[in-house]
């Protein structure tokens, strides 16, 4: 009974080498004063960092205040200043001016492309523009999960069972958490190529807010309580939804409870075996995430992204010119014909037709899913790749983002029947109808940070082992100085303003 309970109440919502950091700066479009969010931020010949969605960025005491920044985004002239500049600025604020771009700048043996054209060749050229060889990066990832509730009504037909009534399922729905947040950040040395890759964990932190359900359980527990004293002995409960339905007998129903209510004691060697377990799964969900975040980049096959596959599905069309470093760029924006699923733009180096960035969002549902009141879309997916170019000459990943997301809908009756046959007269003893409404979302979001990049050999790559202990903990607010003398991506304002009930737990 519990189990069925938990379902359909709590289970349907949540599906669910390095620098101090001691100057932060925010970087503004110097015309609208607007933030400029994922702009490069670069301190050595193979070392940077990003700003985050807000136009944020970090630096630390390892750097001198003679050492350089060079500022760079799409559609901006590079900055340069010193970090002793930097110190000096007022609140620390970095304006940056927008590159306007002539037609006669642009080479002139490309000018005549089409939008298509251009795409043609990004993807003929992928394997001479794109390094693909063994690598070592410096890594930080971010997982961000946010679940909402934006219906939850248990609507009360007809009870013959005492004390189950509208206001009991109403205070029910009540206490149901509308919102639910989590983050989970991996820093890390990432190992291999678009193929394959061995994560090393350096640290991690799990920022998790299990929204408190203590008034959930007290009244799904009276619920419970109220169906188990008003089942009679030989009697059994019919719970039916739909055409579907099972049987639960009143001493199968007296024995779940009582099992439920056993406490279970854990040695300190279960307790440290599940440690252990604890950080070898998140090790491991880590690599498999950036592992399709890696799979996911757009000259892959059979990726969820067709644009550059199923380029007669799209229309391409140059919307201008913009400035990236020393570069032009194409700025081509695309949009779905004959049922493509994405618009978006891809920033094309005019040269060598390299993409240095790419956004993209779906404007349709992919999958959608819907039988006898159950309701399933995939109505989420969107990103944005980002690739600097190396002194090589070749694109490396700077950062990749992927959103994914879905709604999910029950509206469908449910139906408890107690009957007892050994029962003189009529079987039917107490009966509930009532319905189920539920509208609920859910978002995940993968962020891959690069800051540096150096070539290895296969031999270099064989020998790296992911089995060595990091520091991990779990936090039930946001705390600051946990990163502390590492590199990681500016927190936005969702993770700065994190908070929980519980107190921070030390693993």
């Amino acid at each position: 009974m519990r189990s069925f309970l938990t379902i359909f109440f709590i289970a349907l919502i949540f599906s669910s080498g390095v620098f101090a950091q001691e100057t932060t700066a925010l970087v503004l479009d110097s015309q609208s004063k607007q933030a400029v969010p994922f702009a490069t931020v670069q301190y050595g010949p193979h070392s940077g960092v990003i700003t985050n969605e807000e136009g944020k960025f970090s630096i630390g005491s390892s750097l001198s205040d003679k050492d350089s920044l060079s500022i760079s985004s799409l559609g901006y002239f590079p900055y340069k200043l010193t970090v002793k500049d930097l110190k000096a600025l007022k609140e620390q604020v970095i304006y940056i001016k927008p590159a306007n771009i002539e037609l006669k700048d642009v080479f002139l043996t490309n000018k005549n492309l089409s939008g298509k054209q251009i795409v043609e060749r990004v993807k003929q050229r992928v394997n001479s523009n794109y390094n693909f060889d063994l690598s070592h990066k410096k890594i930080f990832y971010r997982e961000s999960n946010v679940n909402n509730i934006r219906r939850f009504d248990l609507i009360v037909d007809k009870s013959t069972f005492p004390e189950i009534n509208q206001d009991l399922m109403t205070n029910i729905s009540r206490k149901v958490p509308k919102m639910s947040d989590s983050y989970k950040e991996v820093l890390g040395d990432l190992y291999g190529n678009y193929a394959s890759q061995k994560l090393q964990v350096i640290k991690a932190a799990n920022l998790h807010n299990p929204q408190s359900t203590a008034g959930l359980t007290e009244l799904t527990d009276k619920l419970e309580r109220i169906l188990r004293e008003n089942v009679k002995n030989n009697s059994f409960l019919k719970i039916k939804t739909g055409i579907l339905g099972v049987k639960v007998d009143a001493k199968e129903l007296e024995k779940e409870m009582k099992e439920e209510k056993k406490e279970v004691v854990k040695t300190d060697e279960q307790k440290e075996k599940d440690k252990q377990q604890r950080l070898k799964y998140l090790q491991s969900s880590a690599q498999t995430n950036i592992q399709g975040l890696l799979k996911s980049v757009f000259w892959n096959e059979d990726i969820s992204l067709d644009v550059f596959e199923k380029q007669n599905k799209y229309n391409f069309e140059v919307e201008g010119y913009t400035q990236m470093d020393n570069s032009i760029v194409y700025i081509i924006a695309f949009k779905p014909k004959r049922g493509a699923n994405f618009q978006g733009k891809m920033y094309v180096n005019t040269a060598d037709f390299g993409v240095h960035r790419l956004d993209y969002q779906n404007l349709k549902p992919l999958k959608k899913f819907r039988l006898l009141g159950i309701s399933t879309a995939s109505d989420v997916y969107r990103g944005k790749m980002i690739f600097t170019r190396a002194e090589n000459g070749k694109y490396d990943i700077s950062y990749l983002e992927r959103e994914k997301g879905e709604s999910f809908g029950i509206d469908r009756p449910l139906t408890i029947i107690e009957k007892n046959k050994f029962v003189a007269g009529r079987r039917k003893q107490n009966e509930l109808d009532m319905e189920i409404k539920i509208n609920a979302g859910q978002v995940t979001k993968h962020q891959l940070v690069v800051y540096e990049t150096q070539q290895v050999d296969e031999a270099q790559y064989k020998a790296r082992k992911t089995s060595e202990p990091f520091e991990y903990k779990t936090f039930k607010l946001y705390n600051p100085d946990f990163w502390s003398g590492y590199n990681i991506i500016e927190p936005n304002a969702a993770i700065r303003a994190f908070t929980a009930a519980e107190e921070e737990k030390v693993f």
